[in-house]
C-alpha cells in the first residue's frame, strides 16, 4: 500500500467520525439548552412557593408596623419621629425587622439566583420598591451599626425600578 491509498482511506475514516462529533455536540447543546429551561421553571416555581409561605406573614406583619406607627397610608414616608418611635418600641422594632428581613433574603435569594425577579416584580415589585423607600431613614439609621444591613435589599429594590421602566 502506498501513501495515497492509507490517506485516501484516513479521509474515508475521518468524515463519519467528525459526523458523529457533530452530532454528539448538537445534542449536547440540545440538552443543555432543555435543561436551562427546566432550572428556569425550577426558580420560577421555587420563588413562587416561598413568596407564598410567607405572603401572609409579610402582610400582617406590615399592617401591624403601619398601625402602629399610625401612617397615614400604606407607603407613607417614616420621619425622624417614626424612627425613634420604632428604637423606643422593642415589639415594634422587632416586626420591623421581621418584615425587613424577610425583604433581604428575597434579595439574597435573588442575588444568588434562587429567585426569579421578573416573578418578584410580578408578584409584589411595587411593595418590595415602596416599603425599602417608606424604610429607607430607619435602614439607614441601622447602617450606623453596620454599613451591611438591608444591602441585597436595596439593589432588589433598584433593579426592580429599572425593570419597571
Amino acid at each position: 500500500m502506498n501513501l495515497d491509498t492509507l490517506g485516501n482511506i484516513a479521509d474515508i475514516i475521518a468524515i463519519p467520525i467528525a459526523l458523529v462529533g457533530v452530532y454528539l455536540v448538537i445534542k449536547q447543546l440540545y440538552l443543555a439548552r432543555i435543561e436551562s429551561e427546566n432550572e428556569h421553571k425550577r426558580r420560577k416555581e421555587i420563588t413562587l412557593n416561598a413568596y407564598n409561605a410567607i405572603r401572609e406573614e409579610l402582610r400582617e406583619t406590615s399592617k401591624k408596623v403601619r398601625e402602629t406607627l399610625q401612617l397615614e397610608n400604606m407607603f407613607s414616608q417614616l420621619d425622624d419621629n417614626h424612627v425613634q418611635q420604632i428604637y423606643l418600641n422593642r415589639d415594634l422594632k422587632n416586626d420591623v425587622t421581621k418584615m425587613l428581613s424577610i425583604m433581604e433574603r428575597f434579595a439574597l435569594g435573588v442575588h444568588h439566583d434562587v429567585f426569579d425577579i421578573n416573578l418578584i416584580n410580578d408578584l409584589s415589585g411595587t411593595v418590595f420598591i415602596q416599603t425599602f423607600k417608606q424604610f429607607k431613614p430607619y435602614i439607614e439609621k441601622s447602617r450606623e451599626n453596620s454599613k451591611t444591613f438591608y444591602t441585597d435589599y436595596e439593589k432588589l429594590a433598584n433593579e426592580l425600578e429599572i425593570l419597571r421602566r
